[in-house]
């Protein structure tokens, strides 16, 4: 019975889903350290795509990904922002989201590699993956981050 369950286990995958600039991305679950209130000193910085917040013990790299994702440059700031803490290796970051990250359980077989057109030149190039979910009679995507990607590309900014 405990091989049917540890089976059973291995074929789905605990996601944190939230939204950036119209987007719904996601990350595993053991990846998340947590998810915390945007601090008041971090709401009026809206451009900076990089940026540094002590965090109890630790100073970690906040990243802004509205200004990636977003074709539309004259957009509005959500007044609720949230940070998804999550861990990089042995470093944090957290990511700016618009609003509370959802948890939600899927197939690994939902689970699909980006299509290269995506990866290359596109605002979800720092996505990895894609989790592509029926919703009635049309399809929710989910795109799986990639932090290491998502570090690099900010970097070289």
């Amino acid at each position: 019975m405990s091989q049917v369950m540890n089976r059973s286990q291995a074929a789905t995958v605990r996601l944190i889903v939230f939204v950036i600039a119209g987007y719904r991305l996601g990350l595993p679950v053991d990846q998340i350290l947590r998810v915390v209130n945007c601090p008041e000193e971090l709401k009026a910085q809206t451009s900076e795509r990089l940026e540094l917040l002590p965090l109890g013990q630790h100073t970690i790299s906040v990243l802004n990904l509205r200004s990636q994702l977003s074709l539309n440059q004259a957009r509005t700031t959500p007044e609720n922002d949230f940070l998804v803490v999550a861990k990089l290796g042995t470093d944090l970051c957290a990511i700016r989201v618009d609003a509370p990250p959802d948890l939600i359980e899927v197939e690994a077989a939902t689970i699909r590699q980006l299509p290269a057109p995506y990866r290359q030149g596109h605002p979800l190039s720092i996505a990895s993956q894609v989790v592509v979910l029926p919703q009635g009679k049309a399809t929710l995507a989910i795109f799986l981050l990639d932090l290491k990607r998502v570090l690099t590309m900010l970097e070289a900014a």
